[in-house]
């Protein structure tokens, strides 16, 4: 069997599933993973059938599943045993299976090691391979360019046995701690960290979105992938503390919370999470800064701050309040804070008549920065739900959404929050009334993490009737069913989208409604993550890698376009990051489409 591909799409999604394979092969659920140790094995292909029948009669002997992929035309299939390695049997079954399978490669001609080398998985077979005299050679040379061991102790030559250095093994500890997430779909907390393979997809540069901080400084500990390691090492067991440790910590602290490992990683690592319940239990030991409840009730704080607005936007940035938030509070006095207005958009509604129920009813679920910071952006949201016909609902008993609280480690009130939106819009949903909103991270919360807070029936059904307002309009627009007339001017747009848009979403329905009035010009930006990642980029020890992680692709970009072409970003962090870094104001697509709505 076999399949063309014969597109430049097809070509690329092939070329991509087969780098992703071994990523998406050790996303399995649970303790047992397709092992390595035998997958390197490279027989002559005239031998490969009847070897690799042989192996599979070997594997069913011991009960075993294995995965298969790689490279039939050379003869190497990577064969993995789907092993538990915690488990002492599955040790023992993958040590005799690594004996009979360096026994058939001998036999048929073949190698241990044909791709991947040898390392401390194979180097304990390099006698039977190679025969002692010539492995005496190969000591004799290591001693001569290496006589004190420096060099990758314990490869090739001097091996341990190949089950003495797993990663898992016999005294693997598991840390069964409670946790505010349900980790159920991974199996647990610590499953969900050791869901990350080390295969180093998330240190590719500046490519994707995933990950922010390691494109910024190319440092290990910066990565998905150290992350998982250092949160592995603090649950196992290996590192004294846990996950008080300090050094964990210091990895955990510059992960942006972008989400983009959850759709780009191959086993959808999801560090995103595993940081909210990170950061839950290592404030709960050692306390919540003032800075985290500063941003983590930042709708509190917004509702105060709009309250006695301009007077508390005076006070937020003159210059000496701004030199002691820098000071003491660790808010970077080279950012301007977001002003709040006293004229809010939930008083602009109250005076506001929607259309009755000329095709349906929509409930505009009114963020904290779009009630009490940027009014016009929900203000034009729906103007243009009226234009398309619909009545727009305002629902007044709702919280804030929890984002903040839920990126800060506050779960516990980020869960009783969420369990007052679920119960206040459920009755909508009974009424199969859609709720749509305007800002990414706020009402993807209600369709990612309120799924993992409070799981059940009832936030499901929600989660499954929430939108983002251009996706609404999209789907209508494809549907055929969205009356907007646009006026023929023309202009030029460049796109950046949101990280947890990117990551949930997609930024397909941005560019559809944008694309909408014929004479727009629509482009995306190749870009990351902005930097700014909510609360992120205030903060005075991230400024700088704040700034290094939107700089190439997208600060640079941005200062190239054109002062008469519109910059169009989705998220209200994002806007703040391209107005503190470039020449442009970047505005949302509603208040863009508004304009030219007849």
């Amino acid at each position: 069997a076999y399949v063309r591909a014969l597109s430049t799409s097809d070509q690329a999604n092939m070329w991509a599933l087969r780098k992703a394979g071994l990523g998406l092969l050790m996303g399995m659920k649970g303790d047992a993973k397709p092992t390595s140790g035998v997958e390197d094995i490279c027989i002559p292909p005239v031998h490969l059938p009847e070897f690799v029948r042989r192996v599979q009669e070997s594997m069913l002997s011991h009960g075993v599943n294995a995965t298969y992929y790689g490279h039939c035309s050379v003869g190497v299939l990577h064969i993995r045993p789907v092993l538990n390695l915690k488990d002492p049997n599955g040790i023992k079954i993958l040590r005799a299976l690594e004996e009979e399978m360096s026994d058939m490669a001998l036999e048929y001609g073949g190698a241990m090691s044909a791709e991947h080398g040898d390392g401390l998985a194979r180097s304990e077979w390099i006698p039977k391979m190679f025969g002692l005299q010539i492995v005496r050679l190969f000591e004799q040379t290591k001693e001569a360019f290496d006589p004190n061991g420096l060099m990758n102790p314990g490869k090739i030559v001097h091996a341990p046995k190949m089950d003495e250095n797993l990663r898992y093994g016999i005294s693997y500890e598991t840390n069964n701690s409670e946790t505010f997430f349900t980790f159920d779909s991974e199996g647990g907390f610590q499953e969900a960290v050791e869901l990350c393979s080390g295969v180093g997809q998330c240190r590719k540069k500046l490519v994707g979105t995933m990950c922010p901080s390691y494109m910024a400084t190319l440092e290990e500990e910066h990565s998905t992938r150290g992350r998982a390691n250092a949160l592995r090492a603090a649950l196992s067991g290996s590192l004294e503390g846990g996950l008080q440790n300090e050094v964990v910590y210091q990895a955990m602290d510059l992960c942006l919370e972008c989400k983009a490992c959850k759709s780009e990683c191959p086993s959808n690592v999801d560090m995103a999470k595993l940081k909210y319940e990170y950061l839950a239990h290592y404030y709960g030991e050692h306390g919540f800064p003032i800075r985290s409840y500063l941003f983590g009730y930042i709708g509190t704080l917004a509702r105060i701050g709009s309250m006695f607005a301009p007077i508390s936007n005076w006070v937020a940035n003159n210059s000496i309040n701004r030199w002691l938030l820098d000071r003491f509070i660790g808010v970077d006095r080279r950012r301007k804070l977001p002003e709040f207005t006293s004229h809010t958009f939930s008083k602009w509604f109250r005076k506001h008549r929607s259309p009755k129920n000329i095709k349906g009813t929509v409930v505009l679920f009114n963020d904290t920065f779009s009630e009490y910071e940027e009014p016009g952006i929900a203000i034009a949201a729906t103007k243009i739900l009226k234009s398309a016909g619909y009545e727009v609902v305002l629902e007044t008993k709702k919280v804030c959404c929890g984002r903040p609280l839920i990126s800060k480690g506050f779960l516990k009130q980020a869960k009783e929050n969420a369990r007052k939106n679920i119960e206040v819009l459920l009755p909508y949903v009974e009424n199969e009334i859609p709720i749509v909103g305007i800002e990414p991270s706020c009402i993807l919360s209600f369709r990612d993490d309120y799924l993992d807070l409070l799981p059940g029936e009832d936030a499901r059904r929600v989660a499954n009737n929430v939108f983002m307002l251009e996706e609404f309009l999209a789907l209508k627009a494809r549907e055929g069913d969205l009356d907007l007339r646009f006026s023929s001017e023309t202009r030029k747009i460049w796109l950046h989208g949101h990280c947890h848009q990117k990551a949930l979403v997609g930024t397909g329905p941005t560019l559809e409604v944008l694309r909408l009035p014929e004479n727009f010009d629509v482009y995306e930006i190749p870009s990351g993550c902005c930097g700014m990642a909510g609360s992120f980029g205030y903060e005075k020890e991230h400024y700088e890698v704040s700034k290094a992680v939107g700089q190439s692709r997208l600060f640079d970009v941005i200062e190239q376009i054109a002062d008469t072409d519109e910059v169009v970003a989705v998220g209200t962090s994002c806007r703040h990051q391209i107005a503190d870094f470039t020449k442009h104001q970047a505005r949302h697509w509603t208040e863009v489409l508004i304009e030219v709505i007849e």
